[in-house]
């Protein structure tokens, strides 16, 4: 089995650190952008299975990074996370595939990554190719 990717994408140094290192010791390849934008270089280079971007980011945020990932047909599930609550925010269910707020509860980021990548890998299998 093939050693899946994630970005994480946080403009928080600390965030970034953290979460990297837990990803890597559970198995995971990963790569760090400190913004959207960076992130977006990423996804086109490197095209990972899975991404988690905060939402609050100055320049482009974790939603309207989602948006333009949707509007360029990249099929990668997308996890937002936030120190603050958006639960409440409408846009959420509509440009991922879930969101978690911080301080993040380690047992419930692994369940939903290891549903993304589930529900990743069956949208690729059933992607038509004409």
């Amino acid at each position: 089995m093939d050693t899946k990717k994630i970005l994480l994408i946080d403009d928080d140094e600390s965030t970034l650190e953290s979460i990297s290192s837990y990803l890597e010791e559970s198995g995971y390849k990963v790569f760090t952008a400190k913004n959207g934008i960076a992130g977006l270089e990423i996804v086109k280079n490197l095209n990972p299975d899975l991404i988690i971007s905060d939402i609050r980011m100055s320049g482009l945020n974790g939603i309207e990074f989602s948006y333009i990932m949707k509007g360029l047909r990249y099929n990668i599930p997308i996890i937002l996370i936030s120190s603050f609550d958006d639960n409440d925010n409408k846009f959420l269910d509509r440009c991922s595939f879930g969101y978690l707020q911080k301080p993040l509860d380690i047992h419930k980021l692994n369940d939903m990554i290891n549903d993304a990548l589930i529900n990743g890998m069956i949208n690729q299998n059933s992607t038509v190719n004409f």
